[in-house]
């Protein structure tokens, strides 16, 4: 929504700059200090505005639009391009201003508070590593998002060793509350209490508690004709379901085994890596790369007792993403043969073997085998499952309703080809002269497009992540029923021959 964010002085200098999309540079904030903080002060001076702006808070040149709030001398601009909700952007700019007042002027003692009312360029200038990492924390990829000072307080670790603005701020929140209602406010706090816990609401109530964790993994593999991987890699998720009561806080544990690397929170882009020693490596161990975890998630929990520990949304959420490039468990490999006879003829012999518990059924097992255009003849037999040849798509579908672990099956066929250039359609791009000096020399002109592989296995983890212990704790004490899955797929398991 917001593709860069600007802070101007009164003489249209920049003092904060940032930019969250590509589209726009840093040299666009020329074009609204000319056509808004020059032309506001040529008014200003001239007296033709009455000491009052009359101007529209939108600017709109071609594509792109300004749109702006003025905090006592300062400006505060937010960019965007095509049409976007103004309103919501406005909002935003206040209530971001709002913070800055909150946070920035309440340096000082009480009796300081009242005299310093408005942003200065100076507040701006000695606080721009917290208002950058403001700018980090409150706008994700352009989209605001979490502008609470209890979630803040959590967040921001550039704050001044003599003054907690945010003690400031909540002691201020905490006598306006106190003088509404005559109670007494405390000012203990914790990380995971239920004022901070933004994603969840309090008072959920459920007469059966469960709580569903599945391990999602998504397989991309390149393989030759000795069906070793040239290419492999895994893209995982932990995909979490939660119809809990009260406000819960669940652990749980991965194998001994695991290793991630470059833990990061969803609200927190600092990184933090752990991980082993190169003399510990070995191959059984779980390396899992580029982590990043929900704004739910502990990290420092992880740290020190490498158990992961939050309070969970209701409902569906995503608690963590992560790679695998290393020690990966293939759960197919493929051993095709493709053989020219003659000029006219192909033939294919493809062998599937599983890789995986004889116990565990892959399912939607759909292995498709291309051929040359212009075939005009086919035969296709297999050993188990059903095949088929679909002119329409130049190619053979070998489909498994289930193909369980530790077997193996052969495919074999075999397609002639129209040695007439019509057969080949009038959408051919091979010209009639170039098709007949191919057949002639005996040679089928045809690039191999590589065989694809497509499935759905349950209960199988390719990058070997395993969840060791799963615990919800609440103080109601309540029974909870526990589900842990897991489920690969295929993503692209191309086989070259």
């Amino acid at each position: 929504m917001i593709t860069a964010l600007f802070i101007f002085d009164a003489k249209g200098d920049i003092l904060i700059s940032k930019l969250y999309k590509e589209g726009v540079k840093r040299n666009i904030s020329d074009v609204f200090r000319i056509q808004v903080i020059t032309t506001n002060s040529k008014n200003n001076s001239a007296g033709d505005s009455d000491g009052r702006d009359v101007r529209s808070p939108v600017l709109t040149l071609g594509s792109t639009s300004f749109i702006y709030i003025k905090s006592g001398l300062l400006w505060i601009c937010a960019v965007t391009r095509s049409n976007q909700d103004c309103s919501l952007v406005l909002e935003f700019l206040y209530n971001f201003e709002n913070l800055l007042k909150n946070m920035l002027i309440g340096y000082g003692n009480d009796s300081q508070l009242s005299i310093k009312k408005q942003l200065t360029d100076e507040l701006i200038t000695n606080n721009f590593n917290l208002i950058y990492e403001l700018l980090d924390e409150v706008i994700e990829f352009g989209y605001p998002t979490n502008l609470e000072i209890n979630y803040l307080k959590n967040m921001i670790t550039s704050i001044p060793a003599s003054d907690n603005i945010f003690k400031i701020a909540n002691t201020r929140l905490s006598r306006s509350n106190n003088s509404s209602n005559d109670k007494p406010v405390s000012n203990k706090s914790s990380k995971l209490s239920g004022s901070n816990v933004t994603w969840r609401n309090t008072g959920i109530k459920y007469r059966r508690n469960e709580i569903f964790l599945n391990v999602e993994e998504r397989i991309n593999v390149l393989m030759n004709a000795q069906s070793e991987a040239l290419r492999v890699y895994v893209d995982g998720a932990i995909q979490m379901k939660t119809h809990l009561s009260g406000m819960p806080e669940c652990r749980f544990g991965l194998s001994d085994d695991s290793m991630l690397l470059n833990l990061k929170s969803s609200e927190n882009q600092d990184s933090a890596a752990y991980a082993y020693t190169s003399n510990n490596r070995n191959h059984n161990e779980v390396t899992l790369e580029d982590s990043k975890f929900h704004q739910c998630v502990d990290l420092t929990k992880f740290d020190l007792e490498r158990v992961i520990q939050f309070i969970p949304p209701d409902g569906d959420f995503q608690l963590m993403s992560y790679h695998c490039l290393l020690n990966i468990n293939l759960p197919f490999k493929v051993y095709p043969q493709v053989q020219e006879i003659g000029r006219l003829k192909l033939h294919y012999k493809i062998r599937v073997k599983s890789a995986f518990p004889a116990r565990l059924p892959a399912t939607n097992v759909q292995i498709k085998i291309p051929t040359p255009r212009g075939v005009i003849k086919s035969m296709a037999t297999n050993t188990l499952g059903k095949s088929k040849f679909h002119p329409e798509e130049n190619l053979f579908i070998w489909k498994f309703n289930k193909f369980f672990g530790e077997q193996e099956h052969i495919f074999t066929g075999e397609v002639e080809l129209s040695n007439n250039h019509n057969d080949f359609g009038p959408n051919s791009s091979m010209l009639e002269d170039d098709f007949n000096q191919v057949y002639n020399n005996g040679i089928i002109n045809w690039n191999r497009p590589p065989i694809k592989l497509e499935f759905k296995l349950d209960m199988f983890s390719c990058s070997g992540l395993t969840v060791k212990f799963l615990k919800v704790q609440e103080k109601l004490n309540y029974r909870t029923v526990k589900w842990v899955k897991y489920c690969t797929q295929a993503g692209s398991y191309d086989i070259r021959y």
